[in-house]
């Protein structure tokens, strides 16, 4: 059943709330996913905006304080640079992708796609899917010695996607940048899930 663009369309809970499946988009020049797997953690870019933790908060409303904190902090971080478009300084660009991170919790699944990798001459393939334990509000941690500092849901175990097995995991039909929010393959990658770790 094809059910578009709406990324709500599921209905699979968890502890009373919806179950979702996030999709992170890494680089294997930057933070490949054998990467992640080692750190065993999600993992952002844009290091130079600095550790957000103070600016982390659980509380009604504090969405739009959250996405100024990182919008004034990337433009102070990247003055007339190209990796800080006036797109990704937008509220709605970076601040937005940040904010979503917070938003992963426990319970959901993240399946990433890693770009650039020679073995696949520069095409994107989802490399490995997550079940997060930890809230990434909770778990947030800045790591400076990374290239991709921002840290959420340590402990995180990645499964290699195996396409012998569970074939092609179609990718989202929209575009976007870093991280997106598309519950339309939940149900394939629940069901993997569970094969995976029955082995």
């Amino acid at each position: 059943m094809n059910h578009g663009s709406n990324p709500f369309h599921n209905d699979k809970k968890i502890g009373g709330r919806i179950m979702n499946l996030w999709w992170l988009v890494t680089s294997s020049v930057y933070c490949s996913y054998s990467e992640l797997k080692q750190r065993r953690c999600l993992a952002l870019g844009w290091r130079e905006i600095g550790d957000l933790e103070r600016y982390i908060k659980e509380k009604k409303g504090w969405e739009r304080q959250f996405k100024t904190f990182v919008q004034l902090k990337g433009n102070i971080a990247y003055p007339r640079d190209k990796r800080w478009t006036e797109e990704d300084s937008a509220l709605t660009g970076v601040p937005t992708i940040f904010w979503n991170l917070l938003q992963i919790r426990e319970g959901d699944y993240v399946a990433v796609i890693e770009t650039g990798n020679q073995l696949t001459l520069g095409s994107i393939e989802v490399r490995g899917v997550g079940r997060v334990t930890q809230d990434a509000m909770r778990s947030y941690h800045f790591n400076e010695e990374f290239h991709h500092a921002h840290e959420v849901c340590a402990g995180l175990e990645w499964k290699d996607w195996d396409l012998a097995h569970y074939g092609e995991l179609d990718k989202p039909s929209r575009s976007f940048k870093a991280l997106l929010q598309d519950n339309d393959q939940l149900d394939k990658v629940d069901e993997a899930w569970g094969a995976i770790t029955a082995e």
